[in-house]
């Protein structure tokens, strides 16, 4: 049995993932729980195989946790999903050691294969779903020479992070983030206040 632990502060996804797997006679559904305050605690009693995580949590993030998981207990194989699937979750995922990153649209044929897949440790590969942004990830690196690290950076800007939640999520300085921040802005040759151009590119 494939035992896993579901993380996710949405109700409903949870109830429609415990159907799913309640089908499937070679898993279980562990525990569930809304935040990852104590995940050694759910790690050590829970003894998860996968943990499926989401990426946006209340309190801490779902790259946070995904990071002590990996600290605390690195043979514990992490699904990440997340309602948006963007380059630079990927890029910090897979440094991280995460095992797969994928939508919350994923069908349920999908996600079981993918589960069984993780587990037998099949490899994934994580800019498949990320693939139509290479292009513009390419522009903002060729074109405005943005390093893979301020990219993103950006990514976590355009979507109203706080200089705070981008430090944390990328375990570097808050004054670091402001660095590339201000780094982000000179290359891009921003002119109004804090608006990031270029909407159309990411």
């Amino acid at each position: 049995m494939i035992r896993l632990v579901s993380i996710d502060d949405h109700r409903l996804f949870y109830e429609g993932l415990k159907a799913l797997l309640d089908k499937a006679d070679d898993m279980l559904l562990v525990n569930s729980y809304d935040n990852g305050l104590k995940i050694s605690n759910v790690l050590l009693c829970d003894r998860p195989d996968i943990v499926l995580l989401d990426i946006h949590l209340p309190v801490k993030s779902g790259i946070s946790i995904a990071r002590e998981i990996k600290s605390f207990a690195p043979e514990v194989k992490i699904i990440m999903l997340s309602l948006e699937v963007n380059y630079a979750f990927a890029h910090d995922l897979k440094a991280i050691g995460v095992e797969a990153y994928v939508s919350k649209e994923i069908d349920a044929e999908g996600l079981l294969k993918l589960i069984r897949e993780v587990w037998k440790g099949e490899v994934y590969d994580f800019y498949t779903h990320t693939a139509p942004i290479a292009d513009k990830v390419h522009i903002l690196s060729e074109e405005f020479s943005l390093t893979d690290r301020e990219i993103e950076v950006y990514e976590y800007i355009k979507r109203g992070f706080t200089n705070q939640y981008i430090a944390d999520v990328m375990n570097r300085s808050v004054l670091t983030i402001m660095t590339h921040r201000k780094n982000i802005k000179q290359k891009l040759r921003i002119v109004q206040g804090n608006k990031l151009p270029f909407d159309d590119i990411l």
